[in-house]
């Protein structure tokens, strides 16, 4: 795993090739999918190389390579391309660690070491004045939640003499402190809905790359955090299960609500990673075979769709300098190729077949109704809502009266092109596998 990490700190030295750049980490994605499906490997010197890793690790390096692609624009215009290609670099790095260390310790260190180049990223590549303000609610919401996290694993050190997660999973905690010392930094990653309100900040005032990676890795930090010290405090999930579910399901039902108020596509698009993401939380506090599964489709499904999504926005800003629903109308007529995948993208964020986005809802649905038949009604209302926003943001943007700036709207490229198939290749493929799998 180690050689990874290097071979990625090894971008730096490509800063100045745009396309060697984009061509080594699709290649670098490559060679982890057929390294990870020969050797299978377990626990290897610190490094837990499991399904989950594979999954997530893959998605990283994928997501950065569309992230590189997409950043064309601040190259044309020669807005120091050199620095934001190395912050993606350290990105990629500690995203690749933290996604496949086995010490929790040294996961938060990597998980808190993100913050870093996705601050630089809004604070220096952002559009508005506001993105000082964003960059400062992003670093204080995740610093102020991790501190009672840091306490919490040096507890766990002083404890049980070791912070491996394999060591964890045979001992449990019933101690309802630690529990949420331990999870209200996931939360807020995640984030759940009462501490969401950095996420929509961040996402307006981010650069396009810096909203993708945001929203197709960051955010399954928190997730991937919550899977991997659900064995320790199983006891104590056990006891808050109803008061996190709540939170989550009534939380995503409140942030799709807000959707259909937006006017911004941006905001509407982050606020609809809320709501996914609260299907998630329950999944996890679930704590089934079908919940888990559940939660870590939607988290890869996610990924796959809101990065598209975020692509297809920064898409029109760079052509008409907004993203205001009520300015954006007509696409359909100046640009019918670009409406397609605004369908393509719309339906796979509404959990529309065939998407993995389905697969993921259909067993949080089982699982809800095995836990409690309210649950499940939540969770039919959030498909529900999830379909309402989706067509609004689509209908609002596709279709209307055309304005006069719409009228000079450039063709999109072939790199354009290739950014959105890229996004939903996989996605597609992921539906084909599950359902395969499950069948």
């Amino acid at each position: 795993m180690l050689k990874f990490g290097l071979c990625c700190l090894s971008l730096i030295f490509l800063l100045n090739q745009w396309f060697l750049l984009v061509v080594t980490t699709l290649v670098l994605c490559f060679v982890w999918v057929i390294s990870m499906m020969n050797f299978n490997l377990g626990i290897v010197n610190m490094m837990h190389l499991d399904y989950l890793t594979f999954f997530l690790g893959g998605l990283s390096l994928w997501i950065t390579s569309l992230m590189v692609m997409m950043s064309f624009y601040i190259k044309f215009s020669k807005n120091f391309f050199e620095m934001f290609g190395s912050l993606i670099v350290m990105m990629l790095f500690f995203l690749i660690i933290s996604f496949s260390t086995s010490n929790l310790l040294m996961f938060y260190i990597t998980f808190e070491s993100t913050l870093i180049p996705i601050f630089l990223m809004i604070m220096g590549w952002g559009y508005q004045p506001e993105r000082v303000s964003a960059s400062y609610y992003l670093l204080f919401y995740t610093l102020t939640a991790s501190l009672p996290l840091l306490l919490g694993i040096l507890w766990i050190n002083s404890e049980y003499f070791s912070t491996d997660f394999n060591f964890l999973m045979l001992n449990h905690s019933s101690n309802f402190l630690l529990f949420w010392m331990l999870i209200i930094a996931f939360l807020v990653k995640l984030p759940v809905y009462i501490g969401h309100l950095w996420l929509p900040k961040a996402h307006v005032e981010a650069p396009v790359a810096g909203s993708m990676i945001l929203a197709g890795i960051l955010l399954k930090l928190g997730g991937y955090g919550l899977i991997r010290i659900l064995p320790f405090i199983e006891y104590s999930m056990m006891e808050f299960s109803s008061l996190l579910i709540s939170i989550s399901l009534v939380g995503g039902v409140m942030a799709s609500m807000i959707c259909l108020r937006q006017t911004d596509c941006k905001s509407l698009v982050a606020y609809s990673s809320v709501a996914h993401m609260a299907l998630v939380l329950a999944g996890i506090t679930f704590n089934s075979y079908l919940g888990l599964s559940g939660a870590i489709v939607i988290m890869i499904a996610h990924g796959l769709c809101s990065s598209g999504l975020f692509s297809l926005v920064g898409m029109i800003y760079e052509r008409i300098s907004t993203r205001n629903i009520i300015l954006i109308r007509s696409l359909i007529v100046v640009a019918p190729l670009m409406t397609l995948w605004w369908f393509l993208f719309g339906i796979s964020n509404m959990a529309a077949p065939p998407t993995a986005n389905l697969v993921g809802e259909i067993f949080i649905f089982i699982s809800s109704l095995s836990w409690l038949k309210m649950t499940a009604v939540l969770v039919g209302i959030l498909s529900f809502l999830a379909g309402a926003y989706n067509l609004f943001l689509f209908v609002s943007t596709q279709h209307g009266t055309s304005l006069v700036g719409m009228k000079s709207f450039p063709e999109t490229s072939f790199r354009e092109h290739l950014v959105l198939s890229n996004h939903l290749m996989p996605f597609l493929l992921l539906f084909v596998v599950l359902t395969s799998t499950y069948t």
